[in-house]
């Protein structure tokens, strides 16, 4: 291009390119400078011969490929007009600094790919406060219109935000969801202006702590707007705000790059923007703004990334004390001397001290005609463009090294998140949401999860009524939640119900008959979870899962039930407890050690009562089965007991076997392990075969019976009561060779299933417990999703009676309400609405006395249960309770209730 080559363009595009290139965060440059660097204002005297150098410079810049240097050329003659032109529409005044703003727009445009630079935040809030015009006030608070200015500025920055104002986002919820929803649709807005304009925004909080126009002199942000605004900028220093306009822009070109950070655009910015001013003038405001870059970057002693490079035709007065220019053609050792002067001349505020000025050379002399090198100044320069950005700054890198993070994450991490994720054992936030999983025992598959649950954060076991049966437990917390959230004064009641959850996927487990007992809470909760003129309890149920036939009980009560009771005083006790073996009776003498009352629903192994002074049994013990069974029987020779070999660490079998012996039965069989069917029967119809066992081993058992004993030569087979869970399994209905088949077991709560034979197929008048659970037919109960969702589970597969164990939980939870309830009652001078102390629940419990006759004393209390009649005052082992055999005509036939055949006590009849 013609003009572009004189002396001295080599050494220029060797300062340029030397400057433009950006030191690493941790490179030292040659001028003793760690980090970014300062760079000079290079002015170009070229007299009154023109010159193109500037215009070659933009077009290297536009041919550059791959990292682009983010630049602007602008002419500074024609750029106010174009600046007018810009904002010829707008109701704002013109900016104070036309070329400023017009830097602003070049730099913003997209043509450098990822360095564009797209934001310049303080400087436009800055520059739209100089342009505006506050109207009077109308209102007592003066104040009152900047800050609708500023209201409107903050909503139009951020008008892209998500809107929350949409009534979809709200259709289908609860009242109190809509009601959330519009609060926070009325305030977030104002709230995050609050927040904005009181120190918490960034270019606010920037815009007071800078040191042009003396923030501090306003007491806020609100004021401080004010006094730039341009019916107050009149009382100001003009030369300040103009300041305050060129810093905003350093600023955001500082934030741009990340200076003084180790943020990783620090190290993708590796080059500087360049500005290219082309015949700046007085008159035009190109040298006030390199003045004003000149005091901003003396004052503010910060560095910026902004290399300017400027053409005009003399150089001010007011620069002659810093020399006539010197010639281009020594520009790299004016440069090496500018750094060496920089630090005194800034330190004395000099008006000079960043500008370089070089001289252009004019005419045809020989001491100015081109070099050499000058001739191949252009082609040597290339195009110019960023140096590489660093690999491990690089978008592919990173994605790589995400990649084998995310990797090694999966092989070192993945099975431990998959096995939880696929098992339902993740963390929770939640207080009372605790777990664990379980590492497989030898030859099995998958692990267990167990720890405590209040909510559907956590889940126990697989099956599929089991579940729904919890998270509608755990819409009914929620419910209970509300209704206290409503009337404070009505405490809230929790009850750990803690039982097996989880079993071997392969084997027959216990979640019918875990299901029956949860259903027994679930209707407690829906008897008491209602709202009320008076202040009765609330029931909260937080479900614990010991694991597989409790294995984990122990350990569930030390490091999940021990941090529960401690932190939660609304934790009243304990219902359930699975079984009796070793784990458990541990379990109970450690609650007993915390003052944790234990009210057990279906234990009755030895001497349980002596682990704890805060057992409660609701069943009778296996001393009571074993003569139920016997006095059925007449004779004990009749008797036929099968149990395991070795059930040692099994207390129930242990002491039942015992009690069996000790009322005279004297034939035992046994098998070994886990086969049942493995068992020599006793047949005879004359003969009574007595399960001994658990109910994993029942199936085994009962088929081994039924293929060695051809039917009229059959014993009866009696159950023990763990045959219960067996009896609540519905799939049996599935075999068919229990067709036709008899079977009669110990029933721990018979009772229950003989006043609700006829539940849901009778329109009589129904217990208590059976009104509740029609109510899980009726879809307009007015109870939540989950309920209904467990409601149509149990519809849809039930028997027509209610189990047993339904009725037992069922009981035992109203103990515990009926304890705190009397508790309440007892004169004191201040109510409270707090729970009481869970060591006072347990000597209530005892002070329930019951009446053996319905004639009994007056005035004494009375828990009457759906199991019956429950008194501790005197035992806490349950040898009162009532026990019966009862009998189920055909097995595969599961709608036939049971009915009763024997029952002891005596003056219990069936």
């Amino acid at each position: 291009m013609p003009g572009t080559v004189f002396r001295g363009v080599h050494a220029l595009l060797a300062v340029v390119r030397d400057l433009l290139h950006r030191p690493g965060w941790s490179a030292r440059s040659p001028h003793g400078v760690r980090g970014d660097r300062p760079v000079p204002l290079i002015c170009l005297v070229r007299g009154d011969t023109p010159n193109a150098v500037l215009h070659e410079l933009e077009n290297h810049l536009d041919g550059a490929a791959g990292y682009r240097i983010p630049y602007a050329f602008v002419d500074a003659g024609t750029a106010s007009d174009q600046v007018a032109a810009r904002w010829e529409d707008s109701a704002r005044d013109q900016p104070l600094l036309p070329l400023l703003d017009e830097l602003r727009h070049r730099l913003m445009a997209d043509r450098f790919g990822g360095r564009r630079l797209s934001r310049f935040r303080r400087y436009r809030l800055t520059d739209w406060l100089t342009g505006q015009r506050v109207p009077p006030g109308e209102s007592r608070n003066e104040r009152e219109d900047i800050r609708t200015m500023l209201r409107r500025w903050h909503a139009w920055e951020r008008a892209a935000g998500p809107d929350l104002g949409l009534p979809e986002a709200v259709a289908g919820q609860s009242a109190l969801a809509k009601i959330a929803m519009a609060l926070v649709v009325a305030w977030h807005r104002p709230l995050r202006f609050w927040l904005w304009s009181n120190g918490c925004g960034k270019e606010p909080r920037w815009l007071m702590r800078q040191p042009f126009t003396v923030p501090g002199h306003s007491t806020n942000f609100t004021g401080f707007a004010e006094r730039l605004t341009v019916g107050r900028r009149t009382e100001e220093n003009l030369e300040q705000i103009k300041k305050l306009l060129v810093h905003s822009f350093l600023q955001d070109l500082r934030v741009a790059y990340g200076s003084g950070t180790v943020r990783l655009r620090r190290w993708r910015r590796t080059a500087y923007v360049l500005v290219l001013l082309e015949n700046i003038t007085e008159d035009n405001g190109g040298w006030e703004l390199l003045r004003l870059i000149n005091d901003v970057r003396n004052e503010s002693t910060e560095h910026d990334p902004m290399l300017v490079v400027a053409t005009a035709a003399r150089q001010p007065d007011w620069l002659a004390a810093s020399g006539p220019p010197k010639p281009v053609s020594r520009a790299q050792n004016e440069l090496q001397t500018w750094y060496d002067d920089l630090p005194a001349r800034r330190q004395a505020l000099r008006g000079d001290a960043r500008f370089l000025c070089l001289e252009l050379p004019a005419g045809n002399e020989p001491d100015r005609q081109p070099s050499d090198a000058d001739e191949s100044a252009w082609y040597a320069a290339g195009t110019l463009r960023s140096p590489a950005i660093p690999v491990p700054a690089r978008r592919s890198f990173l994605a790589a090294v995400l990649v084998l993070v995310l990797g090694a994450a999966a092989v070192v991490g993945g099975p431990w998140l998959w096995t939880r994720v696929a098992e339902g054992c993740l963390p929770s936030p939640r207080a009372a949401v605790a777990a664990e999983r379980i590492a497989p025992r030898p030859g099995e598959r998958e692990g267990e999860c167990v720890g405590v649950s209040d909510s559907r954060a956590q889940v126990f076991g697989r099956d599929d009524t089991l579940r729904k049966a919890q998270l509608a437990i755990f819409e009914m917390n929620r419910t209970a939640d509300d209704l206290h959230d409503e009337k404070p004064d009505r405490p809230i009641v929790s009850i750990v119900y803690f039982s097996e959850f989880t079993g071997p996927e392969n084997e027959v487990g216990t979640a019918d008959s875990i299901s029956e007992e949860l259903t027994g809470l679930l209707a407690q909760q829906r008897r008491r979870n209602v709202r009320s003129d008076s202040s009765p309890p609330l029931l909260r149920i937080v479900v614990a899962n010991g694991g597989y036939e409790m294995n984990q009980a122990r350990h569930v009560v030390d490091e999940y039930l021990t941090p529960l009771v401690r932190d939660d005083q609304t934790v009243m006790g304990v219902v359930g407890m699975g079984r009796t073996v070793t784990q458990t009776e541990s379990a109970i003498g450690a609650l007993g050690d915390l003052g944790v009352p234990v009210i057990a629903t279906s234990l009755t192994g030895r001497g349980l009562a002596d682990r704890s002074p805060v057992y409660f049994q609701l069943v009778a013990g296996n001393e009571a089965q074993a003569g139920l069974v016997v006095d059925y029987a007449e004779n004990p020779k009749r008797i036929t007991a099968y149990s395991p070999e070795n059930f040692a660490g099994d207390g129930y079998l242990t002491s039942l076997n015992e009690h069996l012996k000790s009322r005279g039965v004297e034939e035992f069989r046994t098998w070994t392990g886990k086969r049942a069917d493995t068992v020599e029967p006793r047949c005879g119809g004359d003969k009574i075969a007595f399960f001994a066992g658990r109910e994993t081993d029942f199936e085994g058992f009962l088929g081994k019976v039924l293929s060695a004993c051809k039917a009229d030569n059959r014993p009866q087979i009696i159950g023990d009561d763990a045959v219960t869970r067996f009896i609540a399994r519905r799939a049996r209905a599935d075999n068919s060779d229990y067709a036709g088949v008899a079977l009669s077991y110990v029933s721990l709560g018979g009772l229950v299933v003989s006043r609700n034979r006829d539940c849901y197929s009778s329109d009589a008048d129904a217990q208590p417990l059976c009104s509740i659970m029609r109510s899980l037919r009726d879809p307009g109960n007015g109870v939540g999703t989950a309920w209904r969702e467990f409601g149509d589970a149990v519809v849809a597969k039930s028997m027509p009676w209610i189990g047993e164990r339904v009725g037992i939980a069922y009981d035992g939870a109203g103990m515990f309400l009926s304890a705190v309830e009397e508790n309440k009652r007892r004169p004191r001078e201040e109510p409270s609405g707090r729970a009481p102390n869970r060591a006072a629940i347990a000597q209530e419990l005892r002070e329930l006395p019951c009446p053996q006759r319905a004639d009994g004393p007056k005035g004494e209390r009375c828990f009457e249960g759906e199991s019956g009649k429950l008194d501790f005052s005197t035992n806490r082992s349950g040898e009162a309770r009532p026990i019966s055999i009862l009998a189920v005509a055909n097995l595969k036939q599961t709608t036939e209730p049971p009915r009763c055949v024997f029952v002891r006590p005596a003056d219990y009849r069936c």
